[in-house]
């Protein structure tokens, strides 16, 4: 019993020192436990790094998206507010033409009138000055006699046969036309040839 007693002494102090062979490990394993732990972190550092890029990347594209739309809304307001400022200026100028042509006819039967010559001056100054301010909003008159009828800028409110013209020729005015910018504020009211 006491070899089996002494035995059992010399085994266990080599398991003890066994296992602790087996804990010691060695430098280079402690580097590749290191480096798997490394590379594990730095793998799950990449793909958080490549999902901010992604998030980021959208967020962008979002931007861009958003800065494209509220540039389109800014310009098509900017036009819809110039048309509306276009529009009610047309719609006031519009609104002076009977006046002018008051004038016109005043001046018209003023100067049959050879009693009232400083009155005539007055009213021509008076007119002169109206046209220019109707000019300065970009009023024009339509030019229309002696001119070919055109649909749109002309208004045919007789037509009558002329042999010393040609046909659509506009013979007489009977009313002024205008043009606000590039678009027709009055129709001019007219008289055209027809020989047929």
């Amino acid at each position: 019993m006491k070899e089996d007693k002494k035995k059992v002494d010399v085994e266990e102090p080599m398991k003890e020192t066994e296992a602790k062979e087996e804990k010691k490990t060695s430098p280079v394993d402690d580097l590749m436990d290191q480096l798997g732990e490394a590379k594990k972190t730095a793998e799950e550092a990449k793909n958080k790094a490549e999902a901010a890029e992604s998030k980021l990347a959208t967020a962008l594209s979002q931007y861009v998206r958003l800065q494209a739309d509220f540039d389109n809304f800014r310009r098509r307001t900017r036009e819809a507010e110039a048309k509306a400022a276009d529009t009610h200026t047309a719609e006031t100028l519009k609104a002076f033409l009977p006046v002018l042509d008051n004038f016109e006819l005043a001046l018209a039967h003023m100067k049959k009138d050879e009693g009232g010559a400083a009155y005539v001056q007055g009213f021509e100054l008076l007119q002169k000055q109206f046209v220019k301010i109707l000019e300065g909003f970009g009023v024009k008159e339509i030019e229309a006699l002696g001119k070919t009828f055109d649909p749109h800028f002309h208004e045919a409110v007789m037509m009558l046969p002329a042999d010393d013209k040609e046909d659509e020729t506009i013979s007489m005015v009977f009313q002024k036309g205008y043009l606000y910018k590039d678009s027709v504020l009055r129709a001019a009211k007219v008289q055209v040839v027809h020989n047929g």
